[in-house]
């Protein structure tokens, strides 16, 4: 099966990689302890059982002792414990797995296949972490051999799932194939054994209409991420459907650096949101197909607070009203805002190849939006490496994404001062709030749904309140299906399920 995906990864190492589509792509290598359930209960996969301690700061795992790395290397207590400790030195540089683990103390090795994870605090959310693909499992034996190229892919990338690794041409195709020894799905699974795929292969098709060609001409079984303009040229095709999932965590957002002018001033984050319509740039860019966010969550997240829809209209006479206390009360030659001669001019950096074309358009969008109020939004190509170093800095004005998570833990990830990007974390306001930091903290200490429902609320409405970020659209996956492939479906974080995938020549 050939899968066409519409962004590359930025790392092939789990560990280091940041973004959604690493995630998926790699799904089908790197296992998990547990696999995470529609209702978002955890259930057995490497991990046969576990028990949590009355504090909330333990979890001590069972493991299966039948599983194996594909380079051969049994999969043990001792795997888990290199694995995580690896995950939080600061030599790995993670940017989305250390923040998975949260308040990681240590692992400790209990027996061949039992092990303890123990946390500095009551940590509820931990289960829910260890189903994602980012705290997975590289083979100890590519850890000690190859530790500077797992980042590369290929032979490097050595888990224990249903695939391996064969082939990378990077910006191109990454090609799997199917492991005849596999016997460990995790319970969620509709089968046992191999994979039904013998071989996977994703191409890497950055451009919207070329990917949607490909699978409307048939050079590829699966697309994703339709654009909206093209769904309905998929829909009315006899061969393909389109299968839509709602993705949950964090909707597409402009994260607005409060450690640093203009941005420190809560009146101009307010003015800037006031501003931006974004019900016209999302309706405009999407067609209607993707609904405006009201939220820092989605609505397909547990814990979503609908009581914020229309809490914040579009406004742009508030907003000129909030720049003028603010100050901006000038005007340069170009028709923008001016305080004390200098220019209200805000910078957005980002990677072209990691940013979509329809999140591009959005940015555009955006900026024709703030430019009406006398707001200059200077967007900053930039390669991987220069905005990395940006974003651990704080040297940036804006910073724009969406974040995914199967419950509301990217709340915490994304607005507790001790989630900076130094620190593993995506807090991309760089938000040191000290009532966020007391509810989440509580969030997280308790395993209560109605109290974790509440302190999600007050996360949410404080920060709108404060408008930390401007949440612009709600992320949905659409995803062309060719009528070969049967059995695909998507687990808790939006991703397929290539593992119950197979390809049908009828």
């Amino acid at each position: 099966m050939t899968f066409a995906s519409a962004v590359d990864s930025e790392s092939w190492d789990p560990h280091v990689a940041s973004t959604d589509v690493t995630g998926l792509l790699l799904r089908g290598v790197f296992d998990s302890l547990v696999a995470q359930r529609p209702d978002g209960s955890a259930a057995p996969w490497l991990a046969r059982s576990w028990q949590v301690s009355p504090d909330g700061r333990t979890y001590t795992f069972r493991l299966r002792d039948d599983v194996t790395f594909s380079d051969g290397t049994p999969f043990d207590a001792e795997a888990v414990r290199l694995n995580f400790d690896r995950i939080v030195a600061p030599e790995t540089a993670s940017r989305r797995a250390a923040g998975l683990l949260g308040p990681y103390e240590g692992t400790e090795v209990l027996g061949e296949h039992a092990v303890a994870v123990h946390f500095r605090s009551p940590y509820s959310a931990f289960l829910n972490a260890a189903s994602s693909t980012f705290l997975g499992f590289h083979s100890p034996r590519a850890l000690r051999e190859h530790p500077d190229d797992l980042a590369s892919g290929g032979r490097y990338a050595v888990g224990t799932g249903p695939f391996t690794f064969t082939e990378v041409r990077a910006g191109q195709r990454a090609v799997f194939r199917r492991r005849e020894d596999y016997r460990w799905a995790p319970e969620t699974a509709a089968h046992r054994g191999p994979a039904h795929l013998d071989r996977l292969v994703f191409e890497i098709v950055t451009e919207d209409s070329s990917r949607t060609g490909a699978v409307l001409s048939g050079q590829v079984d699966v697309a994703d991420q339709i654009p909206a303009e093209r769904l309905g040229a998929i829909r009315a095709h006899q061969t393909l459907r389109v299968v839509r999932a709602v993705t949950p965590g964090s909707p597409y957002s402009f994260h607005l650096n409060t450690r640093r002018p203009p941005f420190d001033d809560v009146a101009v984050r307010r003015a800037v949101r006031c501003a931006i319509d974004v019900g016209a740039v999302a309706n405009g860019v999407f067609l209607g197909e993707y609904p405006r966010a009201w939220s820092p969550l989605t609505p397909g997240t547990p814990g979503y607070a609908p009581a914020l829809e229309r809490s914040w209209p579009h406004d742009p006479a508030q907003a000129r009203r909030l720049l003028d206390e603010a100050g901006f009360t000038g005007r340069d030659e170009q028709g923008y805002r001016t305080r004390d001669g200098r220019r209200l001019s805000v910078e957005l950096p980002y990677v072209q190849s990691f940013v979509s074309t329809k999140n591009r358009t959005v940015n555009i969008g955006v900026q024709d939006q703030l430019r009406r109020v006398g707001v200059e939004l200077v967007l900053a190509p930039l390669d991987s490496a220069a905005s990395m170093g940006r974003t651990r800095t704080g040297d940036y004005d804006v910073f724009a994404f969406s974040w995914g998570g199967a419950d509301g833990g990217p709340l915490r990830t994304l607005f507790h001062s001790g989630e900076q990007f130094p620190d593993g974390g995506a807090n991309g306001s760089r938000v040191r709030d000290p009532l966020l930091d007391e509810w989440l903290d509580l969030r997280q200490a308790t395993t209560d749904p109605v109290r974790i429902a509440e302190y999600q609320r007050r996360v949410q409405h404080r920060v709108v309140e404060q408008a930390y970020a401007v949440p612009v659209y709600v992320p949905l996956r659409d995803t062309a299906v060719g009528h070969r492939v049967r059995g695909l479906t998507f687990d808790a974080h939006s991703w397929p399920n290539f593992y119950d995938t197979w390809v049908s020549e009828s």
